[in-house]
């Protein structure tokens, strides 16, 4: 049987917490993204501004690798967060909106919602910019906010009509503000916020149902095989990606060039240090005074010229994590010395070895650049 309608917000209040008295799957959701920030914070050692190198290396939705194997990435990026203010905002939105959500279409039904919004919000990002990076929860939080709507307009007969109008007001409300703000400020992914709101407001329609009223299973069968083709078809007509044309790849080319020719130096200088070093012409002190003050730096700076100079290039994520894995290789060097410890020295060398990995895929996409390059100018 059908709950009887409320017949104040109160009683509808007490009904949804009688129903569900914790939404934890959202207090889940929060801990698990922010604990991840502070795991992504703490390596990065910043708050305000996580490398998008690190980010990819963390699962980021880069659209190369994605598309390159890794569509696991489409899932991963849901819980990265590129500072503490994407983070803090994305949560507080999800906290307020999940919960009601949750309690509102059911634990399970909630977590297929918010799962593939998430998803089809990163297969929306890829469409766009399928060269691009994307991190963040907002795809799918939209999608939340959009199922929200959908529920209060298909279930306006079962809410209390004060509740109707405040719930649709600050519904229509936040979306309106926030993609507004969206395409108004730089940097901001429309495409997957689009992406999840649309997916949102389908699944909503579909997974809506009075307070005590069974699930129509057929309705979500639907919602969610449509939201799966929406995403295979996106995803079939995304185009390969290509690097930035004129200025912006040539401006890239230098940088690479500067970049190889500072990294050719230090290369040396450090298998130099290395031959001293086995050879007993320099003691532990002097390898590590020399790795720590001098190398370690050095890639150091590399990696904030490369970050401030790759202007957005498809390539510099790449070359972004191979500069920061021979710099952790360095460090972890340093460590081993430092305690003699071999798990430092193993370490250090599975990190080389990565950062070889990386350098690969640097010259696998130069490459493709470079194709790309003599098809158009043909």
């Amino acid at each position: 049987m059908h709950a009887p309608r409320p017949v104040s917000t109160q009683d509808f209040a007490d009904a949804l917490f009688a129903r569900m008295p914790t939404a934890w799957l959202t207090r889940a959701l929060v801990a698990a993204n922010v604990l991840v920030f502070c795991g992504l914070a703490w390596q990065a050692e910043a708050l305000w501004r996580v490398s998008g190198a690190l980010l990819a290396d963390w699962g980021g939705n880069y659209a190369v690798q994605t598309r390159g194997g890794e569509p696991w990435r489409l899932v991963s990026a849901l819980f990265l967060h590129g500072g503490v203010a994407h983070v803090a905002l994305n949560m507080l939105a999800l906290y307020q909106a999940g919960q009601l959500a949750e309690r509102l279409f059911g634990r399970g039904v909630f977590a297929l919602l918010y799962l593939a919004c998430g998803v089809v919000a990163s297969v929306a990002s890829v469409w766009w910019r399928p060269s691009g990076l994307s991190v963040g929860a907002s795809g799918a939080v939209f999608g939340v906010f959009g199922a929200l709507l959908s529920y209060v307009l298909v279930c306006r007969a079962s809410l209390p009509a004060s509740l109707y109008s405040r719930l649709r007001k600050s519904l229509f409300g936040f979306i309106a503000y926030s993609l507004l703000i969206g395409f108004a400020l730089p940097g901001i992914d429309n495409a997957a916020h689009l992406g999840g709101l649309c997916c949102g407001l389908l699944l909503g329609a579909a997974m809506a149902r009075p307070l005590g009223a069974p699930l129509a299973g057929p309705r979500v069968a639907a919602g969610l095989g449509l939201a799966l083709v929406a995403a295979v078809a996106l995803w079939s007509v995304t185009p390969p990606a290509t690097p930035p044309q004129g200025r912006a790849g040539d401006d890239f080319q230098r940088l690479a060039a500067r970049v190889a020719r500072e990294e050719v130096a230090l290369v040396e200088r450090y298998h130099l240090l290395l031959d001293g070093w086995r050879g007993g012409r320099i003691d532990d002190d002097q390898v590590l005074a020399t790795l720590e003050h001098v190398l370690v730096p050095a890639w150091q700076a590399l990696e904030a010229r490369a970050s401030a100079e790759g202007g957005g290039d498809w390539r510099a994520a790449a070359l972004l994590r191979y500069l920061a894995k021979r710099r952790d290789a360095l460090q972890a060097l340093a460590m081993a010395i430092r305690t003699r410890d071999p798990k430092w020295a193993d370490l250090s060398s599975a990190l080389q070895h990565r950062a070889d990995e990386y350098l690969q895929e640097l010259l696998l996409l130069q490459g493709i650049a470079a194709e790309n390059q003599n098809v158009r100018s043909q």
